[in-house]
């Protein structure tokens, strides 16, 4: 397991150098403009990006023909995709934390259990379109899921716009909505779509043949 992460951290390293630099890039804009909270969802969409950036790299040096000679068994193959995923959610986390401190710090004003909540929603959203996407980069290939990632997160998009107009005419006032009910859903939501996620993945490697 050890290896297959190792092998996925160096395969986005370079797509990271770049990301990272655009983060600088967009965390100075930032600040000259506020939008701090901005950078927390930038931050989360990284996460996106890197995770399907490790499955075109495979698609190009065909490593799913070569892994499937290695002593390592399919479910195996596909955990580390997921667990590398987490990793990814986790280093968003810990990126958002010290950007928060590090906002608080150049403007006081700045609310900081704001900036915290946004980076945790942003992460499990981001997180969530990653697991929703995998068993479909399984199916069809990195670059074909690539599209259905793109309508998938426009279909969200005006999914969420409709909510937010349909809840208040339904009366009922989505301010008094708490970030840790908002919080807990997500994470369940997330858990469940995790296991559905892997579960359907393990089903389509094991039926394909190289």
């Amino acid at each position: 397991m050890k290896g297959l992460l190792y092998k996925d951290l160096m395969v986005v390293l370079d797509s990271a150098r770049m990301m990272a630099v655009i983060v600088v890039l967009f965390l100075v804009t930032a600040m000259a403009g506020n939008g701090f909270s901005m950078v927390s969802s930038m931050m989360a969409l990284l996460v996106v990006t890197l995770a399907i950036s490790s499955f075109s790299y495979d698609d190009l040096a065909h490593w799913d023909i070569f892994a499937a000679t290695l002593p390592i068994s399919r479910r195996k193959l596909v955990l580390s995709k997921y667990v590398f995923l987490l990793l990814l959610g986790a280093g968003a986390l810990v990126l958002n934390v010290v950007l928060a401190f590090a906002t608080t710090l150049i403007a006081p004003e700045a609310d900081f259990q704001f900036q915290i909540a946004t980076g945790l929603l942003s992460t499990l959203v981001a997180c969530i379109l990653d697991i929703a996407i995998i068993p479909l980069i399984y199916k069809f290939g990195a670059e074909k899921s690539r599209i259905l990632l793109m309508g998938a997160m426009a279909l969200i998009f005006v999914l969420g716009f409709g909510v937010l107009r349909v809840l208040p005419a339904l009366s009922i006032d989505t301010e008094a909505i708490s970030f840790t009910a908002l919080a807990l859903g997500l994470i369940v939501v997330f858990a469940a779509a995790f296991l559905i996620s892997w579960f359907c993945s393990v089903k389509i490697v094991e039926k394909k043949e190289y």
